[in-house]
């Protein structure tokens, strides 16, 4: 099974809709085999101080600065629906196709999900500058490694 990941609903729908007769399940579609899942924005957010020691809810000088070994992250509210049903799809999939924005953010978003659900099957990157439908079969026809932008989820970490 390959998963897309998607930024946003209208994005997935686009993408759904070069790759042939899409189901709209409300919270994905399906492509024949392949499943076009989709975010809105960013799933997880940086824990807060309090989250990895509660005596920290307050903040006082002598506990300044806070920086953890370890940065945590925790899901945002209202994202729980979502990142369940992108989470079952990851268990079962071949593939992950990041077809979120090209950008910093767009790489972010979708390595927080592969890496939150320890995702570590073969990633491939779906690059589009343009949601029209000659830019989405272009980008298509030429998928990149996952590894070859891997860098900018990085730079949007630091």
């Amino acid at each position: 099974m390959r998963i897309f990941l998607c930024e946003k609903p209208s994005q997935a729908r686009d993408i759904a809709r070069e790759l042939g007769q899409a189901r709209d399940l409300k919270t994905y579609l399906e492509v024949g085999s392949d499943i076009v899942a989709f975010a809105r924005g960013h799933l997880y957010e940086l824990a807060n101080p309090e989250d990895y020691d509660p005596a920290l809810e307050i903040w006082r000088l002598e506990t300044l600065p806070i920086v953890p070994d370890r940065f945590k992250l925790r899901k945002k509210p209202g994202t729980a629906d979502l990142i369940r049903t992108i989470g079952g799809f990851l268990k079962k999939a071949d593939e992950v196709v990041i077809a979120t924005d090209a950008d910093r953010e767009g790489e972010m978003i979708a390595r927080e999900i592969l890496d939150e659900h320890r995702y570590a099957g073969r990633v491939r990157r779906l690059w589009l500058r343009a949601l029209d439908p000659e830019s989405i079969r272009k980008g298509l026809a030429t998928m990149q490694d996952g590894r070859t932008t891997e860098p900018l989820y990085h730079s949007a970490r630091a």
